[in-house]
């Protein structure tokens, strides 16, 4: 691809462990932890859409609830299961694009020293730290000191640490490696989850104690610093919806904060006047300027609002349909359902694909060969972003449920989280052959779990 267009899409939200000018951003979402201990029941949200089928899938239903009560005894470390798997690196950029940016070490371009996917144990309240290249757990961490229900994730774009959003109120932000942490008292996995308040590699958590939902997460990119090589003053957009239970929202407004990424202090907060009836502000991404991008599902119109990170105004995006939410290289925002499609943020359109995908809502994520690949039951389907068009898909080997979670890592590889399952998928883009990891609990993250 030209330089150019390898540049934006190297920015693109929806890759992971990209490098850019001072305006690239991040859509990735982190996972975070929960109670890994007799966590209770969170509250159930409603079904949203009918059941469906693939072939060599069964039917299942797509759901934005995961509810239950599990243990620490019942977590067990995750193994990894390979189908015809020739692994190689696909994150090419040999070329370093000119961008103003030194290439002093890893956390610029080109191959990462390490690569982590974040997702979320909802039902447990934890978010598991998964090693791509490895398919090892090397952590897991509670999201909150109560069960959280946590499932939107972002992870920064220097893949440095992720931010988890608690549907049930609050987000945590996590170190991703031992050298950025407090100490050394930190999980290494699924049989090791720390004490609330005792993992060092837990940097700081906010609480939003009138939340009745909290789910749209995401990362600022930040300003590149020459000076220390590392990208900083970055902040985290979040979402809110009150009302005096938790799970739905009761309210004629909806707020949008934006927190230092440093200390999680509350910077910023933006207050909407939108009804907020169900969940509120439901999915989020953040674009090349660092503006928020919020989707408002089963809210009516506008379907999505965009937040100017200089000005704090908005504006509507009144045609948007979207569970899912991601950016691709031209900049267009996608939203993901058994229609996905895109909206033109200067044209004022939106486009759907030219079919359907076998899904009642699920997320999507551009690979690095202007592929949009968005999850489906039993598996997961590629669009052509330019003829909007389907492409391969690959259905996982007996998998009943629908892939909620959709992302790309380091190396290009896509991943896929079942709906609240034990497991998930690793997938070369180019052979289609793919490697399952297990040990998960409950697992719900359909954000950009990899940065």
């Amino acid at each position: 691809m030209g330089e150019n267009k390898r540049l934006t899409l190297l920015v693109a939200l929806a890759l992971a462990g990209a490098c850019g000018d001072d305006g690239a951003s991040s859509a990735s979402e982190a996972a975070s932890a929960s109670e890994a201990t007799s966590a209770a029941s969170t509250s159930p949200e409603t079904s949203e859409g009918a059941s469906g089928s693939t072939s060599d899938a069964t039917s299942g239903s797509g759901s934005d609830s995961a509810t239950g009560s599990t243990t620490g005894d019942d977590t067990t470390a995750g193994t990894a299961t390979s189908v015809e798997t020739s692994m190689g690196v696909k994150f090419d950029v040999a070329e370093m694009p000119d961008v103003g940016v030194d290439a002093c070490d890893a956390l610029n371009c080109g191959e990462s020293e390490w690569s982590y996917i974040w997702i979320a144990n909802s039902s447990e309240s934890t978010v598991s730290k998964i090693n791509t290249r490895t398919l090892v757990e090397e952590g897991r961490f509670l999201t909150r000191d109560t069960p959280g229900n946590p499932s939107r994730t972002s992870v920064s774009i220097d893949g440095r640490a992720v931010a988890v959003a608690n549907r049930n109120g609050g987000i945590i932000k996590i170190w991703a490696r031992p050298e950025d942490c407090a100490g050394d008292s930190t999980s290494t996995g699924a049989g090791d989850v720390k004490a609330w308040g005792e993992d060092d590699c837990v940097a700081w958590y906010t609480p939003f104690p009138e939340a009745a939902s909290q789910r749209p997460v995401a990362w600022t990119s930040g300003v590149w610093s020459d000076e220390t090589c590392q990208w900083e003053d970055q902040k985290v957009w979040v979402g809110e919806g009150r009302g005096p239970g938790v799970g739905f929202c009761d309210d004629d407004k909806i707020y949008v904060h934006r927190l230092n990424g440093d200390t999680g202090a509350v910077e910023e907060t933006v207050e909407l006047s939108y009804p907020c009836t169900t969940f509120g502000l439901y999915g989020g991404v953040v674009d090349s300027n660092n503006d928020f991008w919020v989707t408002r599902l089963f809210e009516g119109s506008p379907g999505a609002l965009r937040i100017d990170y200089d000005t704090l105004t908005h504006d509507e995006a009144p045609a948007f349909y979207g569970y899912g939410i991601t950016v691709d290289h031209e900049g267009l925002i996608w939203g993901g359902t058994g229609k996905p499609g895109k909206w033109d943020p200067g044209g004022q359109t939106w486009t759907a694909i030219v079919d359907s995908v076998n899904n009642v809502g699920v997320g999507l994520a551009e690979d690095q060969q202007d592929r949009m690949w968005v999850g489906m039951f039993g598996g997961i389907q590629a669009i052509d972003v330019a003829s909007m068009t389907l492409l391969d898909a690959v259905l996982f080997e007996g998998e009943m449920s629908q892939c909620k979670g959709i992302s790309v890592d380091v190396d290009g590889y896509i991943w896929a989280v079942p709906e609240s399952q034990d497991r998930a998928y690793k997938v070369d883009p180019d052979t289609l052959d793919y490697e399952m990891f297990t040990g998960l609990v409950g697992a719900y993250t359909y954000s950009d779990m990899t940065g």
